[in-house]
């Protein structure tokens, strides 16, 4: 598990995860109920006002951004409960 720092990171990532489960950006838009524009820039790492803010947020708070499949948030709950 890797702390995201960057938005460039987190984009990466998620492009990774959509790619591996074969979604396109249309289809990953309508299921979150934003544009494709905004996905699309998001995988590209640029930054927004929002995803800015997010990130200054995270860093003030001492805090870091993960991203888990949810394979693994299950092999992270079955390695917790042992």
């Amino acid at each position: 598990m890797e702390k995201l720092s960057t938005i460039s990171e987190i984009g990466s990532k998620m492009r990774a995860i959509r790619k591996e489960q074969h979604i396109s950006q249309e289809t990953l838009a309508g299921l979150a109920g934003t544009g494709t524009r905004y996905v699309s820039e998001l995988e590209r790492g640029k930054e927004t006002i929002r995803t800015r803010e997010l990130m200054k947020l995270l860093d003030a708070l001492g805090a870091g951004l993960y991203i888990l499949t949810q394979k693994e948030v299950a092999e992270w709950k079955r390695l917790m409960s042992t």
